[in-house]
């Protein structure tokens, strides 16, 4: 296994693209100093673990973005293959409240006793575990679900992930800058007013501010494929002046 590598498992991003798995929905797997976290565990996520070579019971931590269901439907599916069933707990799962907590929490409770610790992500916290830091930073604003941004800092390298949310001028600060890796959800190739999600646009902004040393986008919608991914990370690269990478399904960027 790549130490300091991702795979994503899934790009697929939108209600039409995940819900008919035009593109797969397994989320992301971060190998970060040896440190194996899964990002965003959507529809499919335990068979896509299992598909590129990984073994649920190497994972440390979990790591939910927010609650909607193309991030966390198999949530459960994977903590009780992890855990085998609760006996062996995972080490923390890592969320805003409302994933683990409330009237509607996406974890069912009799698989809370599979989880050691339970971090809360909110925007400015930090939850450390072993040598790395799982950082909670701006807050997004999307719809019926508590979002931040997350960063994964070790002391050698630092991978920001940028979830759903529709863009405004906070998202220009709070971020750290020239970070080794940062992902993008981009659903939408132009900004479309009524969905809370990012467009090229809203990230071409994010990449001239904070100037990562790579960058990967992800969480592709209908008219994203339509638009091609590589052609627009391409232009991307070419506005930005820096690597910017089209994910697909599987593809795995060392960093």
């Amino acid at each position: 296994m790549l130490k300091n590598s991702i795979t994503f498992l899934g790009t697929g991003g939108g209600r039409v693209v995940v819900f008919r798995q035009i593109r797969h929905s397994g989320g992301m797997w971060l190998n970060l100093e040896g440190i194996n976290i899964l990002i965003d565990p959507g529809p499919g996520s335990l068979v896509r673990i299992f598909e590129h070579g990984f073994d649920t019971r190497n994972l440390d931590v979990i790591v939910v973005s927010h609650r909607h269901l193309d991030h966390s439907s198999d949530l459960n599916a994977v903590v009780e293959s992890a855990t085998e069933s609760t006996k062996k707990p995972l080490d923390l799962l890592a969320s805003p409240e409302d994933v683990i907590e409330g009237d509607d929490p996406i974890l069912l409770r009799y698989l809370r006793k599979g989880i050691g610790e339970f971090g809360i992500i909110r925007e400015n916290t930090e939850i450390n575990y072993r040598d790395i830091k799982i950082v909670g930073t701006v807050r997004h604003i999307h719809e019926g679900a508590q979002t931040y941004g997350i960063e994964f800092h070790s002391q050698e390298k630092k991978v920001v992930y940028v979830p759903c949310g529709r863009f405004y001028e906070g998202m220009l600060e709070g971020y750290s800058e020239n970070a080794d890796l940062m992902i993008f959800n981009t659903t939408f190739p132009a900004p479309v007013e009524k969905y809370y999600h990012l467009s090229v646009d809203d990230v071409e902004q994010m990449l001239l501010r904070y100037r990562p040393k790579k960058a990967v986008i992800t969480h592709f919608s209908i008219p994203m494929l339509k638009s091609d991914p590589e052609k627009i990370a391409a232009r991307l690269s070419r506005k930005a002046d820096l690597p910017v990478i089209a994910a697909y399904d599987g593809l795995r960027v060392e960093f």
